[in-house]
C-alpha cells in the first residue's frame, strides 16, 4: 500500500516513546552506559536472522551503515554533555531544533517540497513540544554556556542526520541488512566506549533488569518499521520527522500513569497540538 508508511512511522514513535519510560526503570537498576551496550547487543542478537543477508552487501554500504552508526553515537555524545549541564526544560526547547536541521536536510539534500500545510505543521508540534517542555522540572538547572549550548544543537544536527541517511541507505539495501550492521556498528562503539572509560559491568544487575531486553526488542521492530517506511518512495523526510513526534503521547501518559507525573491535562493539551500538526500536512498533502 502506497501509503503503508505512514502506520508504520507512528507505530515506530509509539514504540520510541514507550522506550523513554523504559529506560527511566531501568536506570534504577543499571548505569547509562551498560544499559546502552547490553540494549544495543541484545538488539544486535535479534538481528542474527538477517546474518546470511547482511554479508551480501558490498563493502562500501557495509562502511555506510557504519557511518550511520558513528552519527548515531556522536549524537549521544553530545547529548550527554548537553543534558548533564542544563535543566531538563531547557534542554527538551533546545531539543525541537532536530526538527529544523530535519526539515532543511530533507528540502536542500533530498529535494523534498515544503509546502505550507508542512510549515504550519512544523510551527504547530513545535509549539506543542515547546509548551509541554516548558512545565518540566526546572531542578538543578545551570548556567548556559555557548559550548553547552553547541553540544545539544550538535546532537540535535547529528540526529538529523541520521534521519536523512535512512532514507538513502534504503535505496541501496534491505531492512535487514541495514538493521544489522547498524547494531553490530552500535554495540561495538559503545563497547569501546566502556573499555576506554573503564567503567565495570554488572552482570547480575543487567540479568535482573528485564528492562533491557524489552528495550532491545521495541528497538529492532521499531527500526524494522523505520526503515521499510524509508524504502517506500512516497515518503519523505519532512513527513516522517513530524510524525515520529507523536512519542510525546505516549511519554506523556507514561509519566502519568507509571511515575504520578502532575499537570496531565495541560500536557495532554500540548499533545493534542502535536497532533494537530502532524495531521494538517498528512490531510492536505
Amino acid at each position: 500500500m502506497k501509503n503503508l508508511w505512514i502506520l508504520f512511522i507512528v507505530i515506530y514513535a509509539l514504540l520510541k516513546g514507550s522506550r523513554e519510560g523504559m529506560k527511566k526503570a531501568a536506570l534504577k537498576k543499571s548505569s547509562s552506559n551498560e544499559i546502552l551496550f547490553f540494549y544495543t547487543f541484545i538488539g544486535f542478537l535479534f538481528t542474527l536472522p538477517y546474518t546470511a543477508d547482511a554479508l551480501k552487501l558490498e563493502p562500501i554500504f557495509v562502511f555506510c551503515a557504519f557511518i550511520k552508526s558513528a552519527v548515531c553515537c556522536t549524537a549521544w555524545i553530545f547529548s550527554l554533555i548537553a543534558i548533564k549541564n542544563m535543566s531538563v526544560s531547557l534542554y527538551g526547547i533546545v531539543d525541537l531544533s532536530r526538527m529544523v536541521f530535519s526539515t532543511l536536510l530533507g528540502v536542500f539534500a533530498l529535494g523534498e517540497s515544503f509546502t505550507l500545510p508542512k510549515a504550519v505543521g512544523v510551527i504547530l508540534v513545535i509549539l506543542g513540544l515547546y509548551l509541554v517542555n516548558i512545565k518540566k522540572d526546572k531542578n538543578g538547572s545551570k548556567e548556559l554556556t555557548l559550548p553547552i549550548l553547541t553540544a545539544a544543537l550538535l546532537n540535535c544536527f547529528f540526529n538529523a542526520i541520521s534521519g536523512t541517511l535512512d532514507k538513502v541507505l534504503m535505496k541501496q539495501m534491505e531492512s535487514g541488512q541495514l538493521q544489522f550492521w547498524f547494531m553490530l556498528f552500535m554495540s561495538a562503539i559503545y563497547g569501546v566506549i566502556l573499555l576506554i572509560k573503564k567503567e565495570k559491568i554488572s552482570i547480575k544487575s543487567i540479568y535482573g533488569n528485564y528492562w533491557i531486553p524489552l528495550m532491545s526488542l521495541s528497538l529492532v521492530f521499531g527500526d524494522k518499521l523505520l526503515f521499510e517506511a524509508n524504502a517506500n518512495p512516497s515518503s519523505e523526510v519532512t513527513l516522517m520527522t513530524l510524525i515520529k513526534q507523536s512519542s510525546v503521547i505516549v511519554t506523556v501518559l507514561t509519566g502519568w500513569l507509571v511515575f504520578k507525573e502532575k499537570n496531565i491535562l495541560y500536557k495532554l493539551m500540548c499533545a493534542g497540538i502535536v497532533i494537530i500538526g502532524i495531521l494538517i500536512p498528512l490531510i492536505l498533502k
